[in-house]
C-alpha cells in the first residue's frame, strides 16, 4: 500500500511518515504540504489511499476530492480531522472520503483504518458526535427502507435485496432513490456510512 500524507505541516507528515512505517514496514509513505502538490505527487507515485489533513480550506479541498475521485478513481479517500463531528464526516462523505479518523488516534487505529480504507471498505471512528440533523435523520425513513439500509450496509446487491425481501429489483431501485433523497446522500457508501453513524 502506497499512502499520499497531505498535511501543511511538514512535522506532522514526517513524524506520521516514521510513525506508520514503524507499525507498517510494507508501506510506502509520501507527504506534501498543499492540495497543488498532490497532483505531482500522484503522477510521480503509485498511490492506493490518500491521508488527507480535514482542517484545510474546505472551499479548497472540496474541487480537489471530486477531481480526485473523477481522474483517480481507485485512490481511497481518508480525512484526518483533530474534533470528528457527524457534519464533518457528512461533508466529507458527499465529496468522496471513505474514511475518517482522529488525528488524536493511535498510530495503530489508523493504520487499521488505511488498511481498511485501502480494501474499499467504510471506516468511521468510533466516538462520540454530534447529533445528527432531523433532516437526515433515519427515523425519516420507513421500515422496508431501513431494511434495505441494512443489506446495503451489509454488501448486498440489488438483486440479493430484491431476493432476501421477496420485492422486484425495481422497487428495490425506487427504495434507493428514496432513501438518498431522505438521507440526502448521492450513492450507496455514503446511505450505509449514514446507517453506521445512526447506530
Amino acid at each position: 500500500m502506497n499512502v499520499l500524507i497531505v498535511d501543511q505541516l511538514s512535522i506532522f507528515i514526517q513524524g506520521m511518515s516514521a510513525g506508520l512505517k514503524n507499525i507498517m514496514p510494507e508501506i510506502g509513505v509520501n507527504g506534501v504540504n498543499s492540495l497543488d502538490a498532490i497532483w505531482h505527487a500522484l503522477d510521480e507515485n503509485n498511490i492506493s489511499v490518500i491521508l488527507l489533513d480535514g482542517e484545510m480550506d474546505h472551499e479548497a479541498c472540496v474541487p480537489v476530492l471530486d477531481e480526485i475521485s473523477l481522474s483517480h478513481p481507485n485512490i481511497r479517500i481518508v480525512i484526518m480531522l483533530v474534533k470528528v463531528k457527524k457534519s464533518a464526516l457528512q461533508f466529507y462523505l458527499r465529496h468522496h472520503a471513505i474514511a475518517v479518523v482522529s488525528k488524536n488516534a493511535s498510530l495503530e487505529t489508523i493504520g487499521q483504518v488505511l488498511r481498511t480504507a485501502s480494501c474499499g471498505m467504510v471506516c468511521v471512528p468510533n466516538e462520540h458526535y454530534e447529533d445528527i440533523g432531523e433532516e437526515q435523520s433515519l427515523t425519516r425513513l420507513s421500515q422496508r427502507q431501513r431494511e434495505i439500509l441494512r443489506l446495503i450496509a451489509a454488501g448486498e446487491s440489488n438483486k440479493q435485496i430484491s431476493r432476501l425481501l421477496n420485492i422486484s429489483a425495481g422497487t428495490v431501485k425506487s427504495h434507493l432513490e428514496s432513501i438518498y433523497r431522505r438521507l440526502n446522500v448521492k450513492n450507496r457508501t455514503q446511505a450505509a456510512m449514514m446507517l453506521s453513524l445512526d447506530e
